[in-house]
């Protein structure tokens, strides 16, 4: 295996300097270190070896770099969420998702292209399946999610609460729901909270998170559980709405990024950690929530 590896290292570096393209040159050049750490390896320099796997790991972060700019864009995956994302009066694309991953896309050097999937249950497959770069649609980061994708550092807190009109004066607590039918939508955090409740019946009929609300304001049905950040903009556009209880902990939004894509998730995470310390995050929080 040795000799196979020796055989490669200056076929890889003719090709290296041969190439013209930068991205192809950047990949091929990671496959250098790579090859050349193991040779490194079986030759019992393991020190040596930690060294160019590290080097073309780092190159790996370049690559990816590269061919995202080649592109020009940043794709996002999207479903209307609350303020998350919507669009406005204009029909232009807007929200706090949005906002923070047009200044990504922008410290990239490059610009937000907006995807948005017909059902929320299509946002995990498309990223799976590479239609998207990321997930911005104010989604939990939520352990069942985290075997399929990764997720960002939380970029916002968030609690799965129990909301009824205020006309409805039987319910108080969550011991009040046992026995009782509340409404929830398959694959979002709502239900994965309320399937550890006993005693209680869930419809998932709907399909659509955003109707839920609505759905209670009018008296079509009579509880549902949603994300705090939903109920407390709810309250605006619907007035009778009442929060009876919080059925979770804290939990944390995040972005959701592909798990063959890690040089993603670490520009991401070194960007969201930048935008909180320089008060970048607060201004477009204070712009949707304030």
């Amino acid at each position: 295996m040795l000799i196979v590896f020796l055989i490669m290292l200056p076929v890889l570096a003719l090709v290296a300097l041969e190439i013209k393209n930068l991205l192809s040159a950047v990949i091929v050049l990671s496959a250098f270190s790579l090859v050349l750490s193991l040779i490194f390896y079986y030759l019992h320099a393991p020190d040596v070896a930690i060294a160019e796997a590290a080097i073309g790991s780092g190159f790996a972060t370049v690559i990816f770099l590269i061919a995202i700019k080649k592109r020009g864009v940043l794709i996002m995956l999207t479903y209307p969420h609350s303020r998350f994302f919507y669009y406005d009066d204009k029909g232009r694309p807007a929200g706090f998702d949005y906002d923070i991953l047009s200044l990504f896309a922008r410290k990239l050097g490059i610009e937000l292209e907006v995807k948005q999937v017909q059902h929320w249950q299509e946002l995990i497959p498309a990223l799976i399946s590479g239609k998207g770069d990321v997930i911005g649609a104010g989604m939990t980061r939520l352990d069942e999610r985290m075997k399929q994708i990764c997720f960002s550092d939380g970029y916002f807190p968030t609690k799965v609460v129990i909301v009824i009109n205020s006309e409805n004066t039987t319910l108080n607590s969550l011991s009040d729901l046992k026995g009782k039918m509340v409404t929830s939508v398959k694959d979002t955090s709502y239900l994965s909270a309320l399937q550890l409740i006993e005693g209680i019946k869930i419809d998932t009929n709907f399909s659509d998170p955003n109707i839920l609300l609505k759905a209670v304001s009018e008296g079509r049905i009579n509880v549902v559980a949603v994300d705090l950040p939903e109920a407390l903009v709810g309250h605006i556009f619907y007035p009778n709405l009442k929060n009876v209880d919080t059925i979770t902990g804290l939990q944390q939004y995040g972005y959701g990024v592909s798990k063959d894509k890690p040089e993603l998730l670490s520009e991401l995470n070194s960007f969201l950690k930048g935008i909180n310390e320089d008060g970048t995050y607060q201004k477009v929080y204070r712009k949707y929530f304030h």
